[in-house]
């Protein structure tokens, strides 16, 4: 009974360390995407709810993008034709793991292991994509920064799948701030809605 008490505390205390595992207000990252050998580029800016995301081809072109935005519960994914679709996150749109995308790691989130790099593992509430994430200590400061981040499911049907087994990489530069307020300035007036992946 006692190692029972003890189970139901530590699981307790664990979901309450994850809810106080946060990232920066603004940040920018570059991943190194193992599976296909690029860049991965990411602009953080929670205080204006949104995360841009630039996929960067080995040709060094940065036309393939996706923006989210936290506030209007929409993300927008500009391919490198130049075609844009969006996606709604609101009651009747597909989540796509949205509330993964939020500047603290949810509740849900499961401790795997703790070292120089705490591990979680956690999944959408929505549609059930799987995600390993790092967490590294940002030296003084209350904050952490994404060191390894990896999809292990297929999301939900329509744009934005994420496919099996498919890495998003290992982080080599973390910076923070922005060196660019207006990264996020894209013309998104010409993207139509995207299927909403339910």
């Amino acid at each position: 009974m006692k190692s029972i008490v003890t189970a139901v505390f530590l699981l307790l205390a664990s979901e309450a360390l994850c809810a106080q595992i946060c990232q920066p207000p603004q940040a920018e990252t570059v991943f190194y995407r193992t599976h296909k050998m690029e860049d991965l580029y990411m602009a953080q800016d929670f205080d204006q709810g949104k995360i841009l995301i630039v996929f960067k081809s080995s040709t060094g072109q940065n036309d393939e993008w996706s923006i989210v935005d936290l506030n209007a519960e929409r993300t927008y994914m500009h391919s490198a034709d130049g075609s844009c679709q969006y996606v709604n996150h609101g009651p009747s749109g597909g989540k796509l793991g949205y509330e993964l995308f939020q500047q603290c790691l949810p509740a849900h989130a499961k401790l795997e292991r703790s070292g120089d790099v705490d591990l979680y593992s956690m999944q959408s509430q929505s549609d059930g994509l799987k995600w390993l994430v790092a967490m590294k200590p940002i030296p003084d400061t209350e904050y952490y920064s994404m060191y390894f981040s990896r999809f292990f499911s297929r999301g939900v049907a329509g744009i934005g799948v994420v496919p099996v087994l498919d890495t998003f990489g290992v982080v080599y530069k973390h910076t923070l701030g922005l060196s660019d307020p207006t990264i996020f300035d894209k013309d998104v007036s010409a993207c139509v809605e995207g299927p909403s992946g339910e």
